[in-house]
């Protein structure tokens, strides 16, 4: 048994200058966010939270978790944050103990491709094995593949003694793009993953040739989450349908709302299982239509109704700046209302 002090860390940043504050609260403006006494700030995630307060001399940092798993991987976002603000910070940030020794961490899987089909055009669907799912099924809309480099034996991440994830690098290092988790049996031991091939890429060339048998690594869950509020408005892109489809397959059976997907042309659509009160329509890039002009016909939800409203979008990340400029708090939506992601950026390849 798992006891409750097993699921929390106590930490400080000694001599943390005061700018550090600042940098903690401007990094994590777009998250759920409690201010506490003294100008202190607790970031509050599905798998738990990190809290910062002003001490004497130092920062003082309290994260608490949902799992084993959730607190390694908080501790590590802590640690990064101060080496993103500071690294000569990282020597002065101590924690009250040192978390189990491990070889691996302990959100990595080593998986295998038992099954390839491709639900649309465009796409293909990866049924990965492997042990120990269950917490991509109830934590976190992400993954991250770890592919190993062509023609080499992967050498996959490890622990140092410091507790840090250490990944390997020069010529056995790996190729680590974001995915959604499609679908997910943890009794059955297997997740899915589409990836749509745009033609560009490390990542396509891998999912254009893999057999089945190919060792993957998984990270993961990670980023992102299921809206739970009963009227949704969900728009995406191509790169998008996946989560999308995974949302509404998953909704409550009286969830009202809209769905818009953005496609290349009408060959890349897929059957979608939804509610009954959720229209779902079918945008074409190839008949001149873009996600602001598909929202812009959206009778978009009034704030109060009844089990709550969510706006969810994502597609490309310039696309999504502005969309986000639209959907702020000044336009009426609150910060716990929307999520709005970019998944990719244009000319760069994955």
């Amino acid at each position: 048994m798992i006891r409750a002090d097993d699921l929390s860390l106590t930490g400080r940043v000694l001599d943390a200058p005061g700018a550090f504050a600042a940098h903690v609260a401007e990094l994590y403006a777009a998250f759920d966010l409690t201010d506490l006494p003294c100008g202190g700030l607790r970031v509050n995630f599905a798998s738990g939270s990190i809290s910062f307060s002003v001490a004497e001399r130092a920062m003082a940092i309290a994260v608490t978790a949902v799992s084993s798993t959730d607190l390694f991987v908080l501790r590590e976002a802590v640690a990064g944050l101060v080496e993103g603000f500071d690294p000569t910070l990282a020597a002065r940030l101590v924690w009250d103990r040192s978390l189990p020794k491990l070889t691996t961490p302990p959100n990595f899987r080593q998986g295998r491709v038992v099954a390839i089909s491709h639900p649309g055009a465009g796409y293909t669907r990866l049924r990965i094995a492997a042990d120990h799912l269950a917490p991509f099924a109830v934590s976190g809309l992400h993954l991250r593949l770890l592919l190993p480099p062509e023609g080499r034996i992967p050498v996959w991440p490890s622990v140092s003694d410091a507790g840090r994830t250490v990944w390997p690098s020069g010529a056995d290092k790996l190729h680590d793009p974001v995915y959604t988790i499609r679908a997910v049996d943890p009794q059955a031991g297997w997740l899915e993953v589409d990836i749509f091939l745009h033609g560009k890429g490390r990542t396509c060339r891998w999912a254009e040739s893999v057999r089945r048998g190919a060792v993957v690594g998984l990270i993961g869950p990670g980023g992102g989450f299921l809206p739970m509020a009963r009227h949704l408005v969900l728009a995406g892109d191509e790169t998008a349908l996946p989560a999308i489809a995974r949302i509404l397959e998953t909704a409550p059976p009286d969830t009202q709302g809209q769905a818009l997907i953005l496609l290349p042309d009408a060959r890349a659509a897929q059957p979608l299982a939804c509610p009954a009160g959720v229209q779902l329509r079918w945008l074409l890039r190839s008949a001149g239509d873009t996600l602001e002009s598909g929202l812009a016909a959206v009778d978009l939800p009034q704030a109060r109704l009844a089990g709550g409203r969510h706006l969810w979008i994502a597609g490309e990340r310039a696309e999504c700046q502005r969309l986000r400029g639209q959907f702020n708090a000044s336009s009426g939506w609150a910060k716990g209302e929307t999520t709005i992601a970019g998944y990719w950026v244009r000319d760069v390849q994955a």
